[in-house]
Protein backbone atom coordinates (compact mmCIF):
# COMPACT_ATOMS: atom_id res chain seq x y z
CA UNK A 1 0.00 0.00 0.00
CA UNK A 2 1.02 3.56 -0.68
CA UNK A 3 -0.08 5.95 2.06
CA UNK A 4 0.03 9.74 1.82
CA UNK A 5 -0.40 12.12 4.73
CA UNK A 6 -2.65 14.94 3.54
CA UNK A 7 -3.07 17.24 6.55
CA UNK A 8 -4.21 16.96 10.18
CA UNK A 9 -6.26 13.70 10.21
CA UNK A 10 -6.40 13.26 6.44
CA UNK A 11 -4.74 10.28 4.78
CA UNK A 12 -4.97 8.75 1.30
CA UNK A 13 -4.32 5.06 0.67
CA UNK A 14 -3.65 3.46 -2.70
CA UNK A 15 -3.98 -0.31 -3.08
CA UNK A 16 -3.98 -1.74 -6.61
CA UNK A 17 -6.65 0.27 -8.49
CA UNK A 18 -8.42 1.47 -5.34
CA UNK A 19 -8.02 4.75 -3.46
CA UNK A 20 -9.30 5.29 0.07
CA UNK A 21 -9.33 8.85 1.38
CA UNK A 22 -10.03 9.56 5.05
CA UNK A 23 -11.08 12.78 6.79
CA UNK A 24 -9.94 15.30 4.19
CA UNK A 25 -10.39 18.93 5.09
CA UNK A 26 -7.33 20.48 3.48
CA UNK A 27 -4.17 19.45 1.69
CA UNK A 28 -3.37 18.07 -1.76
CA UNK A 29 -4.53 14.70 -3.03
CA UNK A 30 -2.10 12.43 -4.86
CA UNK A 31 -2.71 12.20 -8.58
CA UNK A 32 -4.81 9.07 -9.02
CA UNK A 33 -5.58 7.41 -12.33
CA UNK A 34 -8.89 8.59 -13.83
CA UNK A 35 -9.96 4.95 -13.75
CA UNK A 36 -9.39 4.54 -10.03
CA UNK A 37 -12.25 3.36 -7.86
CA UNK A 38 -12.28 5.89 -5.05
CA UNK A 39 -13.84 5.62 -1.61
CA UNK A 40 -14.01 8.79 0.48
CA UNK A 41 -14.59 8.53 4.24
CA UNK A 42 -15.55 11.24 6.71
CA UNK A 43 -15.70 10.21 10.36
CA UNK A 44 -17.79 13.16 11.57
CA UNK A 45 -18.98 16.65 10.84
CA UNK A 46 -16.25 18.69 12.56
CA UNK A 47 -14.62 21.16 10.20
CA UNK A 48 -11.16 19.65 10.67
CA UNK A 49 -12.43 16.26 9.47
CA UNK A 50 -15.02 17.09 6.81
CA UNK A 51 -14.97 19.53 3.90
CA UNK A 52 -17.75 19.74 1.31
CA UNK A 53 -15.06 20.07 -1.36
CA UNK A 54 -14.86 16.29 -1.39
CA UNK A 55 -18.07 16.22 -3.42
CA UNK A 56 -16.32 18.09 -6.24
CA UNK A 57 -14.06 15.08 -6.81
CA UNK A 58 -16.89 13.26 -8.58
CA UNK A 59 -16.17 15.25 -11.75
CA UNK A 60 -12.56 14.07 -11.71
CA UNK A 61 -13.11 10.50 -10.53
CA UNK A 62 -16.49 9.25 -11.80
CA UNK A 63 -16.18 5.89 -10.02
CA UNK A 64 -16.39 7.34 -6.52
CA UNK A 65 -18.38 6.55 -3.41
CA UNK A 66 -18.66 8.47 -0.14
CA UNK A 67 -18.95 6.76 3.26
CA UNK A 68 -20.01 9.44 5.74
CA UNK A 69 -20.89 9.49 9.42
CA UNK A 70 -24.62 10.09 9.79
CA UNK A 71 -24.05 13.23 11.86
CA UNK A 72 -23.08 14.86 8.53
CA UNK A 73 -26.31 16.37 7.21
CA UNK A 74 -24.90 17.69 3.94
CA UNK A 75 -26.25 15.64 1.05
CA UNK A 76 -23.70 14.48 -1.47
CA UNK A 77 -24.12 13.20 -5.04
CA UNK A 78 -27.28 11.14 -5.48
CA UNK A 79 -26.65 7.41 -5.38
CA UNK A 80 -23.00 7.79 -4.40
CA UNK A 81 -23.23 8.30 -0.64
CA UNK A 82 -23.68 5.94 2.28
CA UNK A 83 -24.41 7.52 5.66
CA UNK A 84 -23.55 5.31 8.58
CA UNK A 85 -23.79 5.48 12.36
CA UNK A 86 -21.77 3.76 15.08
CA UNK A 87 -21.75 0.03 15.81
CA UNK A 88 -22.61 -0.97 12.25
CA UNK A 89 -21.21 -3.55 9.84
CA UNK A 90 -21.84 -3.04 6.12
CA UNK A 91 -20.52 -4.23 2.78
CA UNK A 92 -19.75 -1.80 -0.04
CA UNK A 93 -18.28 -3.46 -3.09
CA UNK A 94 -15.29 -5.51 -2.00
CA UNK A 95 -15.03 -3.65 1.31
CA UNK A 96 -16.38 -4.64 4.68
CA UNK A 97 -16.76 -1.60 6.92
CA UNK A 98 -17.21 -1.76 10.69
CA UNK A 99 -17.87 1.40 12.69
CA UNK A 100 -17.05 2.12 16.31
CA UNK A 101 -18.64 4.81 18.45
CA UNK A 102 -16.48 7.88 18.87
CA UNK A 103 -15.75 9.38 22.28
CA UNK A 104 -16.45 12.74 20.65
CA UNK A 105 -18.58 12.94 17.47
CA UNK A 106 -19.35 10.41 14.75
CA UNK A 107 -17.53 7.14 14.20
CA UNK A 108 -14.23 5.36 13.74
CA UNK A 109 -13.77 3.02 10.77
CA UNK A 110 -12.29 -0.46 10.44
CA UNK A 111 -12.10 -1.27 6.73
CA UNK A 112 -11.34 -4.71 5.36
CA UNK A 113 -10.25 -4.54 1.72
CA UNK A 114 -9.13 -7.85 0.26
CA UNK A 115 -6.35 -9.01 2.61
CA UNK A 116 -5.78 -5.59 4.21
CA UNK A 117 -7.18 -4.20 7.45
CA UNK A 118 -7.23 -0.41 7.80
CA UNK A 119 -8.34 1.54 10.87
CA UNK A 120 -9.06 5.26 11.03
CA UNK A 121 -9.95 6.55 14.46
CA UNK A 122 -11.54 9.89 13.60
CA UNK A 123 -12.03 11.50 17.01
CA UNK A 124 -12.25 8.20 18.88
CA UNK A 125 -9.57 8.83 21.49
CA UNK A 126 -8.87 8.76 25.19
CA UNK A 127 -9.73 12.40 25.73
CA UNK A 128 -8.29 13.30 29.13
CA UNK A 129 -8.34 17.00 30.00
CA UNK A 130 -6.93 18.33 33.26
CA UNK A 131 -9.59 21.05 33.43
CA UNK A 132 -12.41 18.48 33.36
CA UNK A 133 -13.80 16.68 36.39
CA UNK A 134 -12.51 13.35 37.62
CA UNK A 135 -15.88 11.80 36.71
CA UNK A 136 -15.70 13.10 33.15
CA UNK A 137 -12.17 11.82 32.59
CA UNK A 138 -13.06 8.44 34.05
CA UNK A 139 -16.04 8.23 31.69
CA UNK A 140 -13.77 9.01 28.72
CA UNK A 141 -11.34 6.31 29.78
CA UNK A 142 -14.06 3.68 30.11
CA UNK A 143 -15.72 4.56 26.81
CA UNK A 144 -12.46 4.55 24.89
CA UNK A 145 -11.22 1.29 26.33
CA UNK A 146 -14.60 -0.34 25.69
CA UNK A 147 -14.52 0.57 21.99
CA UNK A 148 -10.90 -0.47 21.47
CA UNK A 149 -11.72 -3.75 23.19
CA UNK A 150 -13.79 -4.61 20.12
CA UNK A 151 -10.55 -4.71 18.10
CA UNK A 152 -8.49 -6.94 20.36
CA UNK A 153 -7.10 -9.85 18.35
CA UNK A 154 -7.89 -8.13 15.03
CA UNK A 155 -4.82 -7.89 12.75
CA UNK A 156 -4.53 -4.31 11.48
CA UNK A 157 -2.13 -3.40 8.68
CA UNK A 158 -2.39 0.39 9.06
CA UNK A 159 -3.96 2.39 11.90
CA UNK A 160 -4.41 6.17 11.96
CA UNK A 161 -4.56 7.39 15.54
CA UNK A 162 -4.88 10.77 17.30
CA UNK A 163 -1.72 12.12 18.91
CA UNK A 164 -2.94 15.47 20.14
CA UNK A 165 -0.49 17.93 21.75
CA UNK A 166 -3.35 19.88 23.34
CA UNK A 167 -3.66 17.05 25.88
CA UNK A 168 -0.25 17.95 27.27
CA UNK A 169 1.13 15.10 29.40
CA UNK A 170 -1.76 12.84 28.39
CA UNK A 171 -1.10 13.36 24.64
CA UNK A 172 -0.29 9.69 23.99
CA UNK A 173 -2.64 7.85 26.34
CA UNK A 174 -5.04 6.81 23.59
CA UNK A 175 -2.28 6.00 21.09
CA UNK A 176 -0.38 3.91 23.62
CA UNK A 177 -3.46 2.01 24.80
CA UNK A 178 -4.42 1.19 21.21
CA UNK A 179 -0.95 -0.14 20.38
CA UNK A 180 -0.80 -2.29 23.50
CA UNK A 181 -4.22 -3.85 22.90
CA UNK A 182 -4.32 -4.45 19.14
CA UNK A 183 -2.21 -6.30 16.61
CA UNK A 184 -1.22 -3.25 14.56
CA UNK A 185 1.66 -3.46 12.09
CA UNK A 186 1.98 0.23 11.16
CA UNK A 187 0.70 3.12 13.30
CA UNK A 188 0.33 6.60 11.83
CA UNK A 189 -0.20 9.66 14.05
CA UNK A 190 -2.81 12.28 13.21
CA UNK A 191 -4.65 15.22 14.79
CA UNK A 192 -1.31 16.83 15.63
CA UNK A 193 -2.36 20.40 14.72
CA UNK A 194 0.85 20.88 12.75
CA UNK A 195 3.07 20.15 15.77
CA UNK A 196 4.99 17.29 14.19
CA UNK A 197 7.70 17.34 16.83
CA UNK A 198 5.27 15.41 19.00
CA UNK A 199 6.30 12.34 16.96
CA UNK A 200 9.85 12.71 18.21
CA UNK A 201 8.57 13.20 21.73
CA UNK A 202 6.74 9.87 21.65
CA UNK A 203 9.66 8.06 20.01
CA UNK A 204 12.00 9.35 22.71
CA UNK A 205 9.65 8.32 25.51
CA UNK A 206 10.14 4.92 27.18
CA UNK A 207 6.39 4.32 26.83
CA UNK A 208 6.77 3.70 23.07
CA UNK A 209 9.35 0.95 23.52
CA UNK A 210 7.04 -1.99 22.69
CA UNK A 211 5.92 -0.48 19.36
CA UNK A 212 8.57 2.08 18.40
CA UNK A 213 9.53 0.09 15.30
CA UNK A 214 5.89 0.18 14.14
CA UNK A 215 5.45 3.92 14.56
CA UNK A 216 5.44 5.82 11.25
CA UNK A 217 6.89 9.24 11.92
CA UNK A 218 5.15 12.13 10.15
CA UNK A 219 7.07 15.34 9.48
CA UNK A 220 5.03 17.28 6.91
CA UNK A 221 1.93 17.20 4.66
CA UNK A 222 2.43 15.27 1.46
CA UNK A 223 4.74 12.71 3.07
CA UNK A 224 4.45 9.27 1.45
CA UNK A 225 4.92 5.80 2.89
CA UNK A 226 5.10 2.38 1.24
CA UNK A 227 4.14 -0.51 3.48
Amino acid sequence: MKITFLEHSGYAIEERDRALIFDFYEGTLPEFSKRVKAYVFASHVHGDHFNERIFEWESQYPDIHYILSDDIKVRGPEGKCTYIGPCRLIQIGEMEIQTLRSTDEGVAFLVKLWDKRIYHGGDLNWWHWEEESKAYNEMMRRKYQYEIGKLEGEPIDAAFLPLDPRQEEQYAWGFDYFMRHTQTKHAFPMHMWGQYDICGKLLASPVSGPYRDRFMRVDAPGQEFLI
